[in-house]
C-alpha cells in the first residue's frame, strides 16, 4: 500500500472543490488502487499576496505533502519566481472555468458583464481577485472596472454605495449573502482552469495516475451520495457545519461539470489558462509541460476505477 498526503485548502472557504477526494476516501476507491491517503491542512499563507499563497506548492515540493489543492495563479506565481523550476505540476482540475464573480447589490442596474466596465470594484485584503475580475473583463474584450482600495467591510460599502462589484470567486459567495441584505451575482465564466489538484514531479507516474481516477471517480460518487464526502470531510475540520459544505458545492458544482469529464485536463485550454494567467498577473508563461503532466491529459486517461 503506497502511503501519500494530501494538502486541503482553507477549511471554510472552499469545501465544495475537496468533496470528491473526502468521497473516494470514504467509499475505499484510493483503498481500490493501492493508496492510503492521509488528509492535512494547508500551509498558511505568508500574507495575502498572490506571492504570499506560494508557500503553499512550495510546501509539497519540500515535502510537506505529496499532492495538494491548489490555485492556477498561486502555482504559476511560484513558477515564475523560480525560473520554472519548481519540481510540482497539476494532475486533474477542479474549476474547468474560471469562477471570477461580480457580487452586486440586488437593485443595482448591473446585470451582465458588459455592465461592469468603469464602475467601482472592491481590491480587498485578498488582492489578486481584483486582478482577476480586471484580467477577465480584459479577456472578454471589455473595459476595465474603476479599482477602489478598501479595508472596511466589503458588505457595508456595498451598502453604502461606495463600491458597485464585490470580486470573488463564485463559490465564495456565501460570506456576502446575508438575509439583511441582498445581492446577486454577475458570473464572468471566462474558459480558463483555475483549481486543481498538483503533485510532486518526485512521486512516479504509475501512482499519480492511480491518485488521479480515484480522484476524478470521486466526483460522480460525491454527486450520487454526498453526505460520503461530507462525513470524511466534518471528520477532519467538526467546526465546519455539513449545511455549510452543501451550499458550497452548489456553487462549485456547474464549475467542474462542465460537459468533459470532471478532473480532466486539455493542452489547448492549459495554454489559454497560463497565457490569461501571465497576462493578468504579470507572470512568466511556462512550457505546458513544466506546468501540468502532459501524461494525463484528455486523450490519456485510462479508465476511471470504481
Amino acid at each position: 500500500m503506497d502511503r501519500v498526503r494530501v494538502m486541503g485548502w482553507c477549511r471554510t472557504c472552499v469545501p465544495g472543490l475537496t468533496m470528491p477526494a473526502f468521497a473516494a476516501a470514504e467509499a475505499g476507491l484510493f483503498a481500490e488502487q493501492g493508496i492510503e491517503v492521509e488528509f492535512v491542512g494547508c500551509t498558511r499563507a505568508s500574507d495575502y499576496s498572490l506571492s504570499g499563497f506560494t508557500t503553499r506548492p512550495k510546501a509539497i515540493a519540500a515535502g510537506d505533502a505529496d499532492f495538494a489543492f491548489s490555485a492556477v495563479t498561486y502555482l504559476l506565481a511560484a513558477q515564475t519566481e523560480l525560473g520554472g523550476r519548481l519540481p510540482v505540476r497539476f494532475v486533474a482540475i477542479s474549476h474547468q472555468r474560471n469562477p471570477i464573480t461580480a457580487v452586486v447589490r440586488a437593485d443595482s442596474d448591473l446585470h451582465e458583464p458588459e455592465d461592469l466596465p468603469g464602475r467601482p470594484a472592491a481590491r480587498w485584503s485578498i488582492p489578486w481577485f481584483t486582478q482577476e475580475y480586471a484580467g477577465a473583463l480584459a479577456h472578454l474584450g471589455l473595459g476595465a472596472p474603476e479599482v477602489v482600495d478598501l479595508c472596511d467591510d466589503l458588505d457595508l460599502a456595498l451598502a453604502r454605495g461606495e463600491i458597485d462589484v464585490i470580486p470573488t470567486w463564485m463559490d465564495m459567495t456565501l460570506y456576502h449573502r446575508l438575509p439583511e441584505f441582498a445581492v446577486r451575482t454577475i458570473p464572468l465564466d471566462i474558459d480558463v482552469y483555475t483549481t486543481g489538484l498538483i503533485a510532486a514531479d518526485r512521486l512516479p507516474l504509475e501512482l499519480v495516475t492511480r491518485m488521479r481516477d480515484a480522484f476524478m471517480a470521486g466526483y460522480d460518487l460525491h454527486r450520487e451520495d454526498p453526505e460520503l464526502g461530507i462525513a470524511g470531510f466534518r471528520r477532519q475540520y467538526p467546526d465546519v457545519s455539513a449545511e455549510h459544505i452543501r451550499r458550497n458545492w452548489t456553487l462549485f458544482e456547474p464549475y467542474a461539470f462542465d460537459g468533459v469529464p470532471a478532473g480532466s485536463m486539455d493542452a489547448d485550454r492549459w495554454q489559454t489558462t497560463i497565457e490569461y494567467t501571465a497576462v493578468t498577473h504579470g507572470l512568466s508563461i511556462v512550457p505546458g509541460e513544466r506546468f501540468y503532466r502532459p501524461e494525463l491529459l484528455t486523450p490519456a486517461l485510462s479508465p476511471v476505477a470504481g
